[in-house]
């Protein structure tokens, strides 16, 4: 459709514009981004690749504002390097779940911490177990789960925080593969149903192209952005998805810009 006069356009959820940033190793300045551009829409799932130490986790602490870049602009639905902290759910590769709470009262340790009641936390946790496979595991305590579950119970505590923008750092990177397999389903049925805006960190290929949008491809340290792909998959997915000639198109794209990388700056980078 061609624009019309007048017609605005929204902001995207997420924007980053020219981010660059450096950190001090050994007295001297070591670049990480070299000018990052990123644009997330709201509802998309949008996932982050690259060779190992091209700056990923940076780029997401960035935009979960624990970490603020050197130069360049950051936007949650347009409004430019206001406070990020808070406003964004983050979760981590390893599960963090305290050894010493049951999956129920790990996953409100959140809502907890900004004030909502105990009794109050419960009740909203109890309404999404089922939706996260835990229903039956409230009262068990971390040691008895598998990885699997343990992250769905640390999933589940970061999105009761019901925040704007969910970052996820691979957080399916320490599973075996059969339990990858099942977690990469689970998440793409839960994101069909809850619509949220997720910003993926992933070594591997297959997973970015099964639930994403769109992903984005950095280039070795200083991390800038190599490639933009989009992902035109019809929804809704499953696994059955990787076996098909247009995935198969999509994963030659990607693995040919990192294998681009790989013999650029050696075999040690490649995801």
């Amino acid at each position: 459709m061609p624009d019309l006069p007048g017609m605005e356009h929204p902001e995207p959820k997420l924007r980053m514009q020219s981010i660059h940033k450096s950190f001090t190793v050994g007295g001297k300045r070591e670049p990480v981004l070299a000018g990052v551009d990123l644009a997330v829409e709201d509802g998309e799932f949008v996932s982050i690749i690259g060779p190992s130490g091209c700056g990923k986790s940076t780029l997401l602490n960035i935009i979960a504002g624990l970490d603020q870049p050197a130069s360049g602009s950051v936007s949650l639905d347009g409004g430019q390097d206001q406070q990020r902290l808070g406003r964004v759910g983050y979760m981590l590769q390893k599960d963090l779940l305290l050894p010493w709470r049951t999956v129920l009262d790990n996953a409100i340790l959140g809502l907890e911490l900004k004030g909502v009641s105990r009794r109050q936390a419960r009740k909203q946790a109890l309404q999404l177990t089922e939706s996260f496979g835990l229903s039956g595991f409230e009262d068990q305590y971390p040691f008895a789960l598998s990885g699997g579950m343990r992250q769905r119970a640390a999933f589940l505590r970061t999105m009761l925080l019901d925040q704007e923008l969910v970052l996820l750092d691979e957080p399916f990177g320490a599973l075996d593969a059969l339990t990858r397999i099942q977690m990469q389903e689970w998440l793409l049925n839960l994101w069909d149903s809850m619509k949220s805006t997720i910003v993926l960190i992933t070594h591997d290929v297959d997973e970015a192209i099964l639930v994403s949008d769109r992903v984005y491809v950095l280039t070795s340290r200083p991390g800038k952005v190599k490639m933009v792909l989009d992902v035109d998959l019809p929804r809704p997915r499953d696994f059955e998805a990787i076996t098909s000639l247009q995935f198969t198109s999509l994963k030659a794209k990607l693995l040919g810009a990192l294998r681009e990388e790989t013999v650029k700056n050696g075999a040690e980078t490649w995801p």
